[in-house]
């Protein structure tokens, strides 16, 4: 019999004896599918622009792109813009993997209708973490009956039996409308001194009637207790611990909540020291584990994991165990929680857009959409003189493929969910490169900077000589407003690249765009354009490659994976 997506097996045999036993098996089917995420240029007001991606190919080496079944282009990468659509049309893309002129595969299709939202919106910008546009009255909290109600546990001092103690406090506010200003005064329902918690989150179940609290617990100043801290809160109410250990004996650190659509909650938990990710099925109260439902990412050494339900395909995310520095998130997805999950993949960039990942979130409204959530610390190591914020990509799912886009804008509707908005148009994408050294050896060659494919797994420019330039020829003169720079990671001993960005109309006189001999930032740098001139080339300078840690030089760090202007053409 043939199977054609991922399928447990279930098998019997029997003789004149009777019957074996069952025996069961796992089959995984990986389907070759992009992705259609509708999307708005800066200063329009309608979404008529559609970003395609999908899963580049170690047996393809050149990708067209078909709407509606007609050719509308190629590249190398593994994206395309698709500009200026027709508002109420919808638009079916799939592509063809090639090999030296042969057709190798075609990928299963996904299509998108442009449409022109309500203005009434959220508008955020994901350079900086500030709100451009923010609007009053906003509601927050979960609603609970007629109430909205709001918790927090943070770190506290507090007096106990006369002496000042650190702790966590863990208060409730309630309000009638969840609006700014209508919340009453915190409420202490419990307070926890000497110890440490991270990754805290709040659930309200259903069933219950109660908000789970789960956390990763530690004792004050260490690292070792490695367990988890799961409790359920009654709404005006006290508080119940459920667990407060090791889940099953096992060591559990980064974790996280994840309810499916039958109200069955899971845990998921680093463990056997960050290694794998446990999935511990838990009961009724989403406060005791109750059996182990999984073991996946075995020896990956994955953090911060999130799981999401698409479709009926489960999506599990997560980051690299690396400290506070930015990294590849990667993905698996299958179709049961407790069954064979697909190999990781790669998503996003290699820098995951400069942010360790955190969470992946379905929006409310009638327009579902989806978006991966990731922290910038600026605060840690970066030296960036914007901070620690987070840094939101949307997302788009199709037959087990994820992709998640940098977008420079965010809009948050309430009917519409989330829309992307571009800064220009990509003038970049698919254009010659010129390097002013040859490449070292085992370089990509320079042209991979503009290919649009900048993962952790894709080739990436080095030179042979420093200090050295890369020049770019845009297809016409255009006004650039923003660059995007992505350079390689090292797994710890992190770099900064010291660098200048000119442009020039005759590739003679240049003139200076960005001025980076003093950033500090690592693998992901946004980097708006003041100069409202017209430039047909563009030229990257790198002086220097700079160990953060130690202020050495870190040339063999050397590594440009991706540069991206964003524009408009004249």
């Amino acid at each position: 019999f043939t199977i054609d997506k991922t399928t447990r097996v279930n098998a019997i045999a029997y003789n004149a004896e009777g019957a074996s036993k069952i025996v069961s098996a796992d089959f995984a089917i990986s389907t070759w599918a992009v992705t259609a995420t509708p999307f708005k240029l800066i200063g329009e007001n309608e979404v008529k622009n559609v970003k395609i991606n999908w899963m580049q190919r170690n047996d393809a080496d050149v990708y067209k792109i078909f709407r509606n079944g007609t050719l509308i282009g190629e590249t190398r990468g593994d994206t395309y813009d698709d500009y200026g659509l027709s508002l109420g049309e919808n638009y079916t893309y799939h592509v063809e993997g090639y090999k030296e002129g042969r057709k190798i595969a075609t990928s299963e299709s996904q299509s998108a209708m442009p449409f022109s939202p309500s203005q009434d919106c959220d508008v955020y910008d994901n350079r900086n973490g500030q709100y451009l546009k923010n609007r009053e009255g906003g509601i927050s909290g979960m609603k609970i009956g007629d109430l909205y109600f709001s918790y927090r546990l943070e770190r506290k001092k507090k007096t106990v039996d006369g002496q000042e103690k650190d702790g966590w406090l863990l208060s409730e506010s309630y309000s009638t409308t969840g609006k700014e200003g209508s919340w009453n005064s915190p409420r202490e329902i419990a307070f926890y001194p000497n110890v440490n918690f991270e990754g805290i989150g709040f659930r309200y179940n259903e069933k219950t009637r109660k908000v789970v609290l789960s956390a990763h617990y530690e004792d004050q100043g260490g690292y070792t207790a490695a367990k988890i801290f799961l409790a359920q809160i009654t709404p005006k109410g006290g508080i119940e611990i459920g667990t407060m250990e090791r889940p099953l004996g096992h060591d559990s650190r980064d974790q996280s909540l994840f309810v499916d659509e039958d109200g069955t909650a899971y845990l998921l938990s680093a463990t056997h020291m960050n290694s794998d990710i446990n999935i511990y099925r838990l009961d009724e109260t989403w406060t005791k584990p109750v059996a182990l439902a999984n073991t996946i990412c075995k020896g990956q050494h994955r953090e911060t994991p999130s799981i999401i339900k698409k479709d009926g395909t489960y999506y599990f995310f997560s980051s690299k165990a690396s400290g506070w520095y930015p990294s590849q998130t990667m993905y698996a997805s299958a179709n049961r929680i407790d069954g064979k999950w697909s190999p990781l993949k790669e998503i996003g960039n290699n820098s995951t857009y400069g942010v360790q990942f955190n969470y992946v979130q379905q929006t409310a409204g009638t327009r579902k959409t989806l978006g991966l959530w990731g922290f910038h610390w600026g605060a840690q190591y970066h030296r960036d003189p914007d901070g620690t914020f987070t840094r939101i990509s949307p997302a788009t799912f199709n037959h087990g493929y994820a992709s998640m886009n940098y977008f420079r804008f965010v809009e948050f509707h309430d009917q519409y969910g989330i829309i992307p908005v571009q800064n220009g148009r990509n003038l970049t994408l698919g254009t010659t490169v010129v390097p002013s050294h040859a490449p070292d050896d085992g370089s990509a060659a320079p042209d991979c900077i503009t290919d649009g494919s900048d993962m952790a797994s894709s080739p990436y420019f080095k030179s042979n000589h420093y200090p050295y330039s890369l020049t770019i020829e845009l297809p016409q003169p255009s006004r650039i407003s923003e660059i995007n720079l992505a350079t390689r990671l090292v797994n710890g001993s992190e770099t900064a690249y010291k660098y200048t960005i000119e442009g020039s109309m005759d590739g003679q006189e240049y003139q200076t765009l960005i001025d980076g001999r003093n950033s500090w930032i690592v693998g992901f740098h946004i980097l708006p354009v003041e100069d409202r001139s017209a430039y047909k080339f563009l030229r990257l300078n790198v002086f220097q490659i700079i160990n953060v840690h130690n202020n050495h030089p870190a040339t063999w760090a050397d590594g440009i994976y991706e540069f991206t202007a964003f524009g408009f053409p004249l």
